[in-house]
């Protein structure tokens, strides 16, 4: 079963928690509100990419896609196929490989990357309670489809990968036959490439050179 991530918001972030946690720290940013931020600020932003701070995949349709991790899960088979095929993103990793919802950097709370002990919890919702779930490797909370169904809604998923600088490739696929909901029908497949430092960089936002929505390409 894949492992999944919704990008509700339209965007997936790629990130170590304590690396984007240090990066705040020595440029003394208190805003937590951080995917506004670097919206605002090109050279900070930029200053993110050089130093592999994290990869944002932006303007991408609200979907669940899965996740693959080259090494740790099985490549996407000949019932998908690839639509985008991109390298060379610079990113470093502290403690872990996070994919989350981009919603999680309004705000980015660094202790919550940091949980050591599996919790189930509810907080309040539009008509009643929804329930929640986080844990030291995925977050997720429940919510109702239009036919009164309850799935799950992955926000965030970690992999155990080692502290390091790497160089980050994204692959893009979809489903040739698509499945109902809440099943993905769009999927990356990431792979890591350890390097000792970082020699230039690639922007993912560059528009001209990357799209990364794949759930709308022909």
């Amino acid at each position: 079963m894949d492992r999944e991530v919704n990008a509700m918001g339209y965007g997936i972030c790629i990130f170590s928690a304590d690396t984007v946690q240090d990066f705040l720290k020595r440029e003394k940013i208190r805003k937590r509100k951080l995917l506004s931020l670097l919206q605002k600020d090109k050279e900070l932003y930029l200053s993110t990419q050089k130093e592999g701070i994290l990869i944002a995949l932006v303007g991408i349709n609200a979907y669940n896609y899965a996740i693959r991790l080259e090494g740790r899960d099985e490549p996407f088979d000949d019932r998908w196929v690839q639509k985008i095929d991109y390298d060379g993103f610079n990113l470093e990793i502290k403690d872990g490989l996070w994919i989350s919802n981009i919603r999680q950097l309004e705000p980015f709370e660094p202790k919550i990357y940091h949980e050591k002990e599996e919790e189930f919890y509810t907080t309040p919702g539009q008509f009643e309670p929804v329930e929640r779930y986080r844990s030291p490797w995925e977050r997720w909370y429940k919510a109702e489809t239009g036919k009164g169904e309850l799935v799950k809604i992955y926000t965030d998923i970690k992999y155990d990968v080692p502290a390091g600088k790497y160089l980050l490739s994204i692959k893009g696929y979809v489903r040739k036959e698509k499945q109902k909901y809440p099943v993905p029908n769009c999927g990356f497949y990431l792979s890591l490439t350890k390097v000792e430092a970082f020699e230039g960089f690639k922007n993912p936002r560059e528009a001209d050179e990357y799209n990364f929505n794949i759930g709308s390409m022909e």
